[in-house]
């Protein structure tokens, strides 16, 4: 973690000194991938791992856009058992240009959620769910069209069990801090 947060500061303070004479493009389609850290929280318990993603979306002006994303999680245990999280959000974003170059943005709407255990010599379980979205970022434009990004965002709702009619339900929340990389059409 400390060393996403140090290359990330340090690509912002290259970007930050370096001159973009272009004017950049702010609207029209964009897709992009994220690498971060995904942490999944529930009744008291935390764990965490690597998060990858996908995300993607229109901004129909500079201050407001659609955008659906998606994160995964590698395995999270550090057992015998397999753990895995993820999500799929769709939600409005909010964008306050600063200048040309960068950008802060904010989200909100609704999510998929699911997270899949595996446990050693038993049958697998799967948590599905709905929640609610939220998440924060900083955008910099690199080019014209190439942007970076540094966002978090998290999840919150109840995953219900596919195996028990309500009887291992749980409240989760399911965050991610990652760098991401986009492409302006």
């Amino acid at each position: 973690m400390k060393k996403l947060t140090i290359v990330t500061a340090s690509l912002l303070a290259v970007f930050a000194s370096s001159n973009v004479a272009a004017a950049n493009e702010h609207t029209g389609f964009y897709v992009g991938g994220s690498l971060g850290q995904l942490k999944l929280k529930s009744e008291g318990s935390s764990i965490d791992g690597t998060g990858f993603g996908a995300y993607g979306g229109y901004n129909f002006n500079d201050w407001f856009g659609l955008e659906a994303n998606m994160f995964l999680s590698g395995d999270l245990s550090e057992g015998d058992a397999d753990f895995g999280a993820g999500t799929f959000a769709l939600t409005p974003k909010f964008t306050y240009q600063i200048n040309d170059t960068f950008a802060v943005y904010g989200k909100v709407g609704i999510a998929s959620m699911v997270a899949v255990a595996s446990p050693a010599n038993e049958r697998d379980e799967d948590f599905t769910g709905f929640g609610w979205v939220y998440g924060v970022g900083v955008n910099a434009s690199v080019t014209e069209h190439l942007n970076i990004r540094l966002g978090y965002d998290i999840v919150k709702g109840e995953l219900d069990s596919e195996h028990y009619d309500g009887d291992k339900n749980i409240d989760a929340d399911i965050s991610n801090f990652a760098l991401g990389m986009h492409y302006q059409f």
